[in-house]
């Protein structure tokens, strides 16, 4: 109780739930520590759970309108003036009506209709060359007569690619390390199931010595030479796969500790895109969502215990 009050005093950050962290003991193996861990383990990932769903949602409600906000700031830094009601008109505009918005922003932008542009696509591949020629030559002296313009709009596309390529190296370094994980997780499962198999062996064994044997004068005492004879298979197949599974997180809990400012850098990287295509400051993500959804996925792993 101490501990889940604990909890809901402090803010639910991914450094809290580090610090929060249970830790696996030789002790598991023993049924009230096993227990008493798995408990711990279960409150404190719905404190996450419930702090991952708030976070979404509220990310949910902070990119309302994203796409359409996108489209606008994209357009409009390339000279073709939109409002948001011209942006909300698209959206519920008949097909005449979202075809006569089409011409006028193509005319505005490229000097040429729809129509035009459809009629170019069926031209021969010699009228296309010749065509396309002189509309990048008209495209091109509309740069040099505004060239601030181009390099407001270049140095746009730049920021933009850098964003996208440093979210990009961050995401693969972050999938390596699971993909690590992963692998040495799959070698263990082969042997943790193997074991299991045997630990299962064991306590079938002990039914079968015992089916020939039942003694109804022993009482209790038949019963409970049998549980503890299991219990014997238990701790034999417990106390040898379980600092083989610890071993195993712990290196994991390390490494997402290691990597909580790449997590959170993500979630930044999101919001500098967002704002990039938007032209709007306001954040989708609070930074330390993807630090928490990893801390989960290794709470997911503790509950998972041999």
């Amino acid at each position: 109780m101490f501990f889940g009050l604990l909890l809901k005093a402090q803010i639910v950050n991914p450094e809290m739930v580090v610090n929060e962290m249970p830790v696996i003991t030789i002790d598991v193996c023993k049924k009230e520590v096993r227990e008493q861990f798995l408990k711990q383990v279960d409150l404190l990932k719905k404190e996450v759970e419930e702090e991952i769903s708030l976070r979404k949602s509220k990310s949910k409600s902070n990119s309302k309108g994203f796409d359409e906000q996108a489209a606008k700031n994209m357009m409009n830094q390339h000279g073709m003036s939109v409002s948001d009601a011209d942006i909300q008109k698209m959206k519920t505009a008949g097909k005449e009506e979202k075809k006569a918005m089409a011409d006028q922003m193509m005319q505005q932008y490229m000097n040429m209709s729809v129509d035009e542009a459809k009629k170019a696509a069926k031209m021969s591949p010699e009228a296309q060359k010749a065509w396309g020629e002189a509309m990048s030559t008209e495209m091109m002296a509309e740069a040099q007569a505004n060239p601030e313009k181009n390099k407001a709009i270049q140095k746009s596309n730049m920021n933009m690619f850098e964003l996208v390529q440093e979210q990009s190296q961050l995401a693969q370094k972050i999938q390596v390390g699971v993909m690590k994980f992963e692998e040495k997780l799959a070698e263990f499962n082969l042997l943790k199931d193997k074991a299991s198999q045997e630990y299962e062996k064991c306590c079938a064994d002990i039914d079968k010595k015992y089916a020939g044997m039942v003694n109804h004068t022993l009482g209790d005492e038949y019963y409970e030479t049998i549980r503890i004879q299991k219990e014997a298979c238990y701790q034999n197949y417990c106390s040898s796969k379980t600092p083989q599974y610890k071993a195993l997180l712990d290196e994991r809990f390390k490494e997402i500790v290691a990597s909580g400012n790449d997590y959170n850098r993500m979630d930044v990287l999101t919001n500098e895109l967002a704002s990039a295509t938007t032209g709007s400051k306001k954040e989708i993500y609070e930074p330390g969502l993807m630090y928490l959804e990893a801390l989960k996925e290794y709470m997911d792993l503790l509950e998972n215990l041999p």
